[in-house]
C-alpha cells in the first residue's frame, strides 16, 4: 500500500498505520477506545524483587483498554526506577513519585489520577491471572453491578490455598438482597468467616463508588484500611455480585507490613470509628454494629493482643488455668500470637505446638509438629490458636479421632466474647 486508501468502513488507511507484522495500529487503537477504560492502582513500596512479575501480569492482559498507575511511595531500593522503566516501554502506564505516606495515600493519589470507569486494586508483590480484566468485564457487561467480588489464591512458598467469599455467588440488587448480604459480609454467622473478604484486592468497582469512600479513610490506618474502605463501599452500592472465580494471586510475605507492623491503640480507633460512623448512618446499623464488634475482638486477637488485660490466664481460653501445660494447634497468625504471648507468660508453659501443614512454618524457623504427634503429647489443655470456628471445629473432631478427650481442647468461643467488653480504644475512652 503507497498511498492512502480506504476501507471497507470508508476509514482513510495510512501506511504508516501498520506495524511490521502487518496489522494496522489505528484500528488496534480504534478497538481498544471501543472497550471500556479500566484504572489499575498498583502501590509500590520497595518490592524490588516482586515488583516485575506484578506488571508483567497486568501489561499482558487479554483486555487492553488499561490505565496502568504505579504510586512509588517514596521507595528506597530500585522500585522506582522499574517502574518508570516499564513507563518508557507502555504508553499506558503512569507512574507517580510521591513522599513516603502510607499505602491509603497511596491508593487516593492513584484514584485522584484515574481516568477508567472501573478500577482494580493491586498490589505491587501479587500478580494477576491474564484474563482477570476481561473476565471480570465479561460479568459487569452483564450484570452493571457497582461491585464485583471474586476470589484469588493465597500464594505461601510452595503451599497455594483459596481465598474466597462463603456467601453465595450470584448478584445482590434491590433492599431485600441487598439487606441479606449485609448482616453476612463482615461475619457469616460464625466466628470468625468473613461473608464477603475485607481484602480490596478481589474487588472490582465502579471508580465513583470506590472514589467515595477511599477519601474518607485515614491516611494514617495501616492496619484494617482496606475494610476501612471496602465495607462501606459495599453499603453504597446499587448491586454487587459475588463470584468464587480465582483470578489473583496474593503472596504472603513475613516480612510484610500486615504480619510485622505493630499495631498502634490509635489505629484500632480511627478504624473502628470509621466504620461505625458509616454503620450508625444506615438502615441496617444494628445488626452492622453487632458485627463490627466481633469484627475488633477479630483485629485484636490478631494485631493488639497486648491490649487485652486481666481478662484471664489465656484470653479466650475459659478451660486455661494458671500453671497449666498448654499444646497450640495452628501456626497461623492468631496462633503465633498466642505462642508468643505463652512462651513470655509466668504461669502458663507451652509443650507443644501442631499445624496440618506444619512443613512451611519449619521452612521459617518455627518450631511446628505435624499434628498427628499431639496425641502422644503431655499437655494439660490444646487451644486451637484459629478464629474461624468452622475449622476449629473440624480440627477438634480430628484430634477426637487421635483420641484426646474434648474436655482439653479449647477453641474461641462467640458465648465468651459476649461476656467481656472490648478495649477501651472501641468508645475513644
Amino acid at each position: 500500500m503507497n498511498r492512502d486508501e480506504t476501507d471497507s468502513h470508508g476509514w482513510i488507511l495510512r501506511k504508516d498505520w501498520y506495524d511490521q507484522e502487518g496489522f494496522m495500529r489505528k484500528e488496534k487503537n480504534l478497538v481498544n477506545e471501543l472497550q471500556k477504560k479500566i484504572s489499575v492502582i498498583i502501590p509500590v513500596y520497595n518490592v524490588e524483587k516482586y515488583l516485575p512479575d506484578c506488571l508483567e501480569s497486568v501489561i499482558n492482559q487479554t483486555y487492553k483498554n488499561l490505565e496502568i498507575i504505579l504510586i512509588d511511595d517514596g521507595s528506597t531500593d530500585e522500585s522506582g526506577q522499574i517502574c518508570d522503566y516499564y513507563a518508557l516501554e507502555n504508553d499506558n502506564i503512569h507512574v507517580i513519585h510521591k513522599k513516603n505516606g502510607g499505602l491509603v495515600s497511596a491508593r487516593k493519589a492513584g484514584l485522584l489520577a484515574a481516568h477508567g470507569e472501573y478500577v482494580s486494586c493491586v498490589d505491587s508483590d501479587d500478580w494477576i491471572e491474564p484474563d482477570m480484566i476481561e473476565r471480570l468485564m465479561n460479568i459487569e457487561d452483564n450484570t452493571q453491578a457497582d461491585i464485583i467480588a471474586f476470589a484469588g489464591y493465597e500464594e505461601c512458598g510452595d503451599y497455594q490455598g483459596l481465598k474466597k467469599n462463603t456467601i453465595a455467588e450470584g448478584l445482590y440488587r434491590g433492599e431485600e438482597q441487598l439487606g441479606n448480604l449485609y448482616g453476612k459480609m463482615i461475619m457469616n454467622e460464625i466466628f470468625f468467616e468473613h461473608g464477603i473478604s475485607t481484602s480490596i484486592w478481589n474487588k472490582f468497582f465502579k471508580k465513583g463508588v470506590l472514589e467515595e469512600h477511599q477519601m474518607n479513610v485515614p491516611n494514617d490506618v495501616s492496619y484494617g484500611e482496606d475494610t476501612a474502605c471496602v465495607y462501606p463501599c459495599m453499603l453504597s452500592a446499587d448491586s454487587i455480585y459475588v463470584t468464587n472465580i480465582p483470578l489473583y494471586h496474593y503472596r504472603v510475605r513475613q516480612g510484610s507490613i500486615v504480619r510485622s507492623e505493630k499495631v498502634s491503640s490509635e489505629n484500632f480507633e480511627k478504624l473502628y470509628r470509621t466504620l461505625k460512623l458509616c454503620f450508625d448512618a444506615h438502615t441496617k446499623k444494628k445488626i452492622l454494629n453487632v458485627q463490627l464488634n466481633y469484627y475488633m475482638w477479630q483485629a485484636v486477637f490478631l494485631k493488639g493482643y497486648e491490649k487485652i488485660h486481666d481478662y484471664m490466664p489465656l484470653f479466650p481460653f475459659e478451660k486455661v488455668k494458671s500453671g497449666m501445660k498448654i499444646a497450640i494447634h495452628g501456626a497461623g497468625l492468631f496462633g503465633q500470637v498466642i505462642r508468643g504471648y505463652c512462651t513470655l507468660s509466668d504461669e502458663l508453659s507451652v509443650v507443644g505446638w501442631f499445624d496440618k501443614h506444619y512443613e512451611i512454618y519449619v521452612k521459617q524457623g518455627y518450631p511446628v509438629k505435624a499434628q498427628d504427634d499431639a496425641a502422644d503429647m503431655d499437655f494439660d489443655i490444646m487451644v486451637i490458636a484459629i478464629l474461624n470456628s468452622r475449622i476449629a471445629e473440624q480440627i477438634k473432631k480430628m484430634y477426637a479421632v487421635q483420641g484426646i478427650p474434648e474436655w482439653k481442647i479449647d477453641m474461641v468461643n462467640m458465648q465468651v466474647l459476649d461476656r467481656y467488653s472490648l478495649p477501651q480504644f472501641d468508645n475513644g475512652g
